[in-house]
């Protein structure tokens, strides 16, 4: 039993190393290619797990093998564009300003009940309001919609709207995050203002946000009961 957990956690830290060394990328928007990496390195990891007579060196080396492959082959698709639509594909368009391409679905192998799924998964539910559906070659449908149906934004209405930049944690759990100062305009005399007027002391501070317009937002931990 002993033996099994030490090549657990060997294998689970050798994953999580070689999951981040490919990048994020690898867990939310898999293409083909890494998703079959992704299948395969599970597949190694599990087999010194179910049997403790397979070395599990011979899985480690596997791991960094397809490792190395992944990087280098995501290394080519920067590089080559031809390369990159072999093994990736390329985005179709399946509504082309505002009809619809069955010829599309088909050749996708789309059907109009997966289609509208994923228009209302992007709280869109009439077809007619699209513009254009495209889907990209990891799965997903984007989607714009026609002029009369789109969001109203700052530049339609002509007012000039200044960057508040972007609303951060400055604390979080009680500890100061200060890589996040330069992204709303932080810095310690604001913050030690900021603290002081919210009546909390530091270690009961659960979350602080703060933005560039100055928009502070503070919530207090629950007390334990």
């Amino acid at each position: 039993m002993a033996v099994q957990l030490i090549r657990l956690l060997i294998l689970y830290l050798l994953i999580l190393v070689c999951m981040r060394l490919m990048g994020r990328r690898q867990i939310g928007e898999l293409q083909t290619s890494e998703l079959v990496i992704t299948i395969l390195l599970s597949e190694i990891a599990a087999i010194p797990l179910e049997n403790n007579d397979t070395p599990i060196l011979n899985s480690i080396m596997a791991v960094f093998m397809l490792t190395a492959l992944e990087i280098l082959l995501s290394a080519i698709c920067v590089k080559s564009e031809k390369f990159r639509k072999l093994s990736q594909g390329n985005p179709i368009t399946v509504i082309r300003a505002g009809t619809l391409d069955q010829g599309a679905l088909k050749k996708t192998r789309i059907t109009l009940d997966d289609l509208m799924e994923a228009m209302r998964e992007k709280d869109v539910f009439d077809l007619t309001q699209v513009q254009y559906a495209i889907l990209e070659s990891n799965g997903k449908i984007s989607l714009q919609l026609k002029p009369p149906k789109r969001n109203v934004t700052a530049e339609m209405l002509e007012i000039s709207e200044p960057d508040s930049g972007m609303v951060c944690p400055v604390i979080y759990d009680g500890k100061i995050q200060y890589e996040n100062f330069s992204l709303c305009g932080m810095d310690k005399q604001k913050l030690n203002s900021i603290v002081r007027q919210s009546g909390m002391p530091l270690k009961d501070i659960l979350l602080l946000t703060a933005d560039k317009k100055g928009v502070v937002t503070c919530i207090r931990k629950e007390e334990k009961p």
